[in-house]
């Protein structure tokens, strides 16, 4: 648990949860996520589906089928964070600073959106950071070769 501190107030944000307890059911406890919260695999496929439930109603609310399980989880911080605000439990430690989170969500509509965003953000973040990679070892590569 993290805390931070200002001159006008002073707040806690807590950047992750305590440990999952374990599931009861069988069928979540092979599909569930290790790691993180609100996360787990859709069948056998490689995708991973992020929910919440709303805490004012307890309904659940779905946000969507991601590609990988950091997607669906960056999704989750999106809602945990409309939800809950400074004190919610996040899977990523920068998601509160680094994701562009309206104060308020008038619909669900608006809340899916958000997290899709983010999600997308997150993959498009990946893949530049993997063809940065690629581009500087294939460099490297070309000195190599040039010497």
């Amino acid at each position: 648990m993290e805390s931070s501190s200002s001159s006008s107030s002073d707040y806690t944000t807590v950047w992750s949860a305590p440990p999952k307890k374990p599931s009861g059911r069988t069928k979540f406890r092979e599909t569930r996520h290790p790691v993180f919260r609100g996360v787990r695999r859709r069948g056998t496929s490689n995708r991973w589906v992020c929910e919440v439930r709303n805490p004012n109603n307890k309904t659940k609310i779905w946000l969507g089928t991601f590609p990988t399980a950091d997607m669906a989880a960056r999704a989750h911080d999106v809602a945990a964070i409309a939800f809950k605000g400074r004190f919610a439990c996040l899977n990523f430690a920068d998601s509160a600073w680094l994701l562009n989170i309206p104060p308020t969500f008038s619909s669900v509509k608006e809340l899916k959106r958000a997290a899709m965003e983010a999600a997308e953000a997150l993959h498009s973040t990946n893949l530049l950071d993997s063809a940065d990679n690629a581009s500087s070892s294939a460099s490297s590569i070309e000195t190599v070769d040039e010497n």
